[in-house]
């Protein structure tokens, strides 16, 4: 068998930022949150073709 170590502690801080940007795009697309807010926490959208 093969026998991993988990970082709870790593996943559970990725998990909580996915969180905070979902709700932070949310917020972005309902027009109550401007790009710059998004820009400053690192994300960035996609450029269409």
């Amino acid at each position: 068998m093969n026998n991993k170590v988990v970082n709870k502690e790593a996943i559970i801080k990725s998990v909580t930022k996915m969180v905070s940007d979902k709700a932070t795009v949310r917020l972005f697309l309902k027009g109550n949150t401007p790009i710059e807010k998004l820009t400053q926490k690192g994300i960035k959208f996609a450029k269409p073709i």
